[in-house]
């Protein structure tokens, strides 16, 4: 018998399985389906991103416009010359509130002294931001200076009141020296000027 040649080369019978092929063609499927999904979920996030970005961009140059518009209204002149005159207020209220009238307390030192009562020698002075007056005097009788005496005690005015040196001088009157501490009240300017527009 003579040998059977093929002249084809083609074969009659599949080499592989169907199933495998199939399972094959499956796979290759899904994975080109996730990967065409995974495509398109791309493109649109950032389809997304593109417009939230021009989104807040315009967001942005809205609100600019308006902190312009805003700051345009302020006037910034007239700011400055509000600041300044804020300034110039407090000032004023600072320099009121630490002025000195020792006219009032000349007035309060008038109010209590007794008749023929006269200062010979007067200083105001102050110590550490506490005014003290120091004063050479001389009233006519011992019972004056007893009498002046209390009425400087029992002042609210006149803190701690010391009399010294009594002695009686070429004319017979009674001279004395006086130190006291004053309160603030009478001297402050600004009680001063509150006392007058109270009773004007």
């Amino acid at each position: 018998m003579e040998p059977h040649f093929q002249t084809s080369f083609i074969p009659k019978k599949q080499i592989g399985n169907d199933s495998d092929y199939s399972d094959k063609v499956h796979e290759t499927d899904i994975l080109s389906l996730a990967a065409t999904l995974f495509a398109i979920v791309t493109i649109l996030l950032s389809g997304g991103l593109f417009f939230y970005k021009s989104l807040l961009l315009k967001q942005i140059a809205k609100a600019d416009a308006e902190v312009n518009a805003a700051r345009s209204a302020i006037e910034p002149d007239q700011i400055k010359e509000l600041i300044d005159a804020n300034s110039k207020i407090k000032a004023s209220v600072s320099l009121l509130e630490k002025h000195v009238a020792t006219s009032n307390l000349l007035y309060i030192l008038g109010d209590l002294a007794v008749k023929k009562f006269r200062f010979t020698d007067f200083t105001y002075s102050s110590k550490n931001g506490i005014p003290v007056i120091t004063a050479q005097a001389e009233v006519q009788t011992y019972n004056a200076l007893a009498q002046q005496h209390d009425l400087f005690s029992k002042s609210e005015y006149l803190k701690n009141p010391i009399f010294s040196g009594i002695n009686l001088n070429e004319t017979g009157n009674v001279k004395f020296a006086f130190t006291s501490s004053v309160n603030l009240d009478a001297v402050s300017y600004k009680k001063a000027l509150e006392a007058l527009t109270m009773n004007p």
